[in-house]
Formats: C-alpha cells, structure tokens, sequence
C-alpha cells in the first residue's frame, strides 16, 4: 500500500542549509536560526531573564524581540518552555532588557549561579 504526502496548508519556512541550529519563538512560532533570536533564561533567583552571552544553564527560551513578549506573555509560554521552573515574569523588566541590548559591563549573566 502507497501513502500519500500530508499535503497541509502550513508551509515550512525556507532557512538556508547548513546555517546553523534552528530555533523557534516562543511569541510568534517563528523558525529562525539561532543567531537572529535573543535567550531567556531562568536565573539563580527563579526569574526570567535575558541571556545576552548564551551560557546560563538549563532550558533556555527563545524570542524574536520585544515585540513578540507580549505574545509570549499572553500565550502563557514561559511555563511550558520552562517546564514549569520558570518563577516570577515581569514583562516589563524583560522588555526594557530586550529594548536596552547586552550590557556592556559583563553583568548580562554568565554567571552560572
């Protein structure tokens, strides 16, 4: 017996090959390559925060930009890409951060806790 392709009427975005690891937004469900997309972390304290130097440890989450935290939030994302481990979400703290850029100092994170 032959089987037919699924022909859905989602399309997969065209990414070009061998242009790295893959990722998608947790706000939008954008697939990007990782180098276009900015790191959540949870941070020492329980909290969400923005991974500037991508070394935090554990699960991290991936947004477009500041846009799509709103989505995020309202979606309830950080929970299931967290796992549940995800504690306090301020959104306005982390969209400040998101606008902000990395921190120039070296206190992005990177710590490890």
């Amino acid at each position: 017996m032959r089987l037919k392709a699924r022909s859905g009427s989602r399309r997969k975005e065209e990414l070009p090959a061998n242009a790295g690891p893959v990722r998608s937004c947790i706000g939008c469900g954008a697939r990007r390559i990782q180098a276009e997309l900015t790191r959540l972390a949870v941070g020492c304290e329980g909290a969400v925060v923005v991974d500037w130097t991508r070394r935090l440890p554990g699960r991290g989450a991936w947004l477009c930009g500041a846009g799509c935290l709103a989505a995020a939030v309202k979606r309830k994302a950080f929970g299931r890409a967290f796992r549940g481990k995800a504690g306090a979400v301020d959104p306005s703290a982390l969209g400040q951060a998101l606008e902000s850029g990395p921190a120039r100092d070296g206190a992005a994170g990177g710590s490890g806790c």
